[in-house]
């Protein structure tokens, strides 16, 4: 048996209900590997298909990281004005009764 072409199709599941599908032909000439055929049109549709699924993680982890650098920010800002609010307790006025009109 003589092969003279390759096609290979994949269904990447996308995680919220959609499907990315990707296919990718190809015919061979007298003399080529098939076995290497095989294996590059593959691994060609296999990195193909996730490339742009791992760009969009890429970036969603680069905004997250981003988000989680200003909210470390804000705790920061919050304890230290949590910390001075408790060293420097607000002031108030205190009449001094003396102990002629102290109740006990």
């Amino acid at each position: 048996m003589q092969i003279k072409t390759i096609n290979y199709e994949r269904v990447l599941n996308l995680g919220n209900y959609e499907n990315k599908k990707m296919a990718l032909f190809a015919e061979l000439t007298e003399g080529d590997d098939v076995e290497e055929s095989i294996s590059r049109v593959m691994e060609t549709v296999e990195r193909k298909i996730r490339e742009e699924a791992h760009q969009q993680a890429a970036e969603e982890l680069r905004q997250i990281k981003q988000k989680l650098s200003q909210v470390k920010l804000e705790y920061e800002s919050y304890k230290s004005q949590t910390i001075q609010q408790t060293i420097q307790p607000p002031v108030t006025s205190v009449q001094d009764t003396g102990p002629e009109n102290n109740p006990f």
